[in-house]
């Protein structure tokens, strides 16, 4: 009953977009590996079948934006040409730290057709966003998602202020290393994306604790004639660090733009916070997403994790939407999380322990909340086999293609 009043209130909703409200699905085909229907293996994930179910299942909770990852680490989930496979022995496919096999044989770089190219045909057949997921790291686990690129150029690798060097790590202040990612991203581009979601809460624990590399400490000293701060998470050297994050992203969006394409640029931040200019994304992650809102260089910023009390939840949440939209101006556009996942909290799991509601009815409250906040839509963080629960995928399903979108359409 509590889910069709919702979906009923949801039908006169305000309208704040003139555009399609968006349910965005990150999808890591990888997580599918190992999930089972009647007790097989349901996904070949290195099929185009494979990546087909997985589409569907993904569908089935109402998302018209697909954000596929590209990559585990520096290793690229596609026929790359910019950086292959990490050169193992022809029969070592992938490692996992203590070196078992990955649920068998996996490649994905050598799949055929190629994964990326064959999604974004399929999404656009389905009238669906071809999108990417790509994380703001470069190392997953430490060890086994080196890039081969990375490892041929340790002398771009980041360090922190002992000097200690993160193997496989480089830094985007080394010119080589933003034209190498240019490079990827031209790949991308020629498959034929529409959107591009760089992740940077997925940092591989990278902060700029690790940006004690020449570029940058020979700048702060020649800029402020001192050394670096000792507390890497110092307002200053934060705020500084992030100007080499700013010129990555400016970077992308002008040979995004160069396309001739109308390709958008997302950027995902984890708790965002309006009433500071010193929050977590800059201090954890040297990301100024003030700055890329207000000078136009992302299109869209997506909340990987809000800010809410237990105690109030979805009062808060609501409250914090409100902030958000605020310190979000139009023309950028804003998602909001409705996250089965619950990694450092803040998913459904940490709602329903507040709340002690159904998942099904946490989606529509978060997803009721965020249209009538004015956000431009949902971000769904990860959509894997079976982690939006039957009940949820068919709520949500109904709230994003139904009463949205006819809100949407009366209010044109």
């Amino acid at each position: 009953m509590k889910t069709l009043i919702t979906i009923l209130l949801l039908t006169v909703l305000p309208l704040s977009a003139q555009e399609r409200f968006e349910a965005a699905g990150w999808v890591d085909s990888f997580d599918f590996a190992k999930a089972r229907v009647n007790g097989k293996l349901h996904y070949d994930i290195e099929t185009t079948e494979g990546m087909l179910r997985i589409l569907g299942h993904v569908q089935e909770t109402g998302t018209n934006t697909i954000l596929w990852r590209n990559c585990g680490g520096a290793t690229m989930r596609y026929e790359s040409k910019e950086d292959s496979h990490h050169g193992d022995a022809p029969k070592d496919k992938r490692r996992l730290p203590d070196n078992r096999d990955v649920y068998g044989w996996l490649r994905f770089g050598d799949v055929e057709p190629d994964a990326m190219r064959f999604v974004f045909d399929a999404c656009r057949e389905r009238k669906l966003r071809a999108g990417v997921h790509w994380p703001f790291e470069e190392n997953h686990w430490g060890s086994w998602t080196y890039g081969g690129w990375n490892l041929d150029h340790p002398q771009y690798w980041v360090r922190d202020q002992a000097g200690k060097p993160w193997c496989g790590r480089s830094s985007v202040a080394y010119p080589e290393v933003l034209a190498h990612k240019l490079r990827l991203l031209d790949e991308l581009i020629e498959r034929g994306m529409d959107t591009l979601f760089i992740d940077t809460w997925r940092s591989g624990a990278w902060t700029p604790a690790w940006e004690y590399v020449p570029p940058v400490t020979n700048a702060w000293q020649t800029q402020t004639g001192g050394a670096p701060p000792s507390d890497p998470r110092n307002p200053a050297w934060c705020r500084f660090v992030s100007t080499y994050n700013t010129a990555f992203f400016k970077a992308i969006r002008e040979r995004l733009d160069a396309s001739g394409r109308e390709i958008r640029l997302y950027l995902g931040v984890a708790r965002p916070d309006p009433a500071t200019d010193a929050d977590e994304p800059l201090l954890a992650r040297g990301v100024d997403w003030r700055l890329l809102v207000r000078e136009g260089i992302i299109d869209t910023l997506v909340i990987n994790i809000a800010i809410w009390d237990p105690k109030r939840p979805f009062e808060s949440t609501r409250e914090y939407y409100k902030a958000m939209r605020g310190a979000v101006a139009s023309p950028c556009r804003l998602l909001c999380p409705v996250r089965a996942y619950d990694y450092h909290g803040g998913g459904m799991p940490s709602y329903a322990k507040a709340s002690e509601l159904s998942q099904d009815e946490i989606a529509t409250r978060l997803t009721r909340i965020a249209w009538e906040c004015g956000a431009n839509g949902i971000s769904l963080e990860c959509v894997d086999h079976n982690n939006y629960r039957p009940a949820t995928r068919d709520v949500m399903h109904k709230l994003v293609n139904g009463p949205c979108q006819r809100s949407m359409k009366l209010s044109q």
